[in-house]
């Protein structure tokens, strides 16, 4: 067998799950998400030759690619804001109470703050390497997701109590 060939198939059969909940989760759309998710993946092996691990990994730099075709297919569209809830919400009995509710939750977050959300808890990405792909320093990072999630937490309660 092809080494080469092994070692992509482990990388995809790792990564895929992750890159792939970040993309619906942020487009609204698998459709969409598995278009860029694959010209990602594309991208990143026919890049693979120049790729050099400055401590952050495989996962970060094609996280980092779809990021970007996530962007340019948002400006095809003339728009760069990922998601608009009126018009991509799906219809509440194809949704758990949980999806639903945690979805009004990140709604009622700043845009920054879904997308910490998002890397953090759907793609699973460790602070160093969401620091990367927004290409700031982890502790910043990390004071950000603490602020987001404080922020969470205001918005939990205003909702208990109203």
């Amino acid at each position: 067998m092809n080494p080469e060939k092994d070692a992509i198939e482990r990388l995809w059969d790792e990564i895929t799950p992750k890159l792939y909940g970040y993309l619906v989760n942020t487009l609204k759309n698998p459709a969409i998400a598995d278009d860029i998710l694959q010209t990602a993946w594309l991208k990143a092996i026919e890049a693979l030759p120049q790729f050099h691990d400055r401590g952050h990994g495989f996962s970060a730099w094609i996280f980092s690619i779809a990021r970007n075709e996530m962007r340019m297919h948002w400006r095809k569209q003339g728009r760069e804001i990922p998601y608009d809830p009126e018009v991509h919400d799906l219809p509440e009995e194809e949704r758990e109470k949980k999806d639903i509710f945690i979805e009004q939750l990140l709604q009622a977050l700043p845009e920054e703050d879904r997308e910490l959300v998002r890397l953090r808890y759907i793609a699973d990405l460790p602070f160093n390497k969401i620091a990367k792909l927004l290409e700031l320093n982890p502790v910043t990072v990390r004071v950000k997701m603490h602020r987001t999630l404080a922020r969470a937490r205001d918005i939990l309660n205003r909702k208990i109590y109203e």
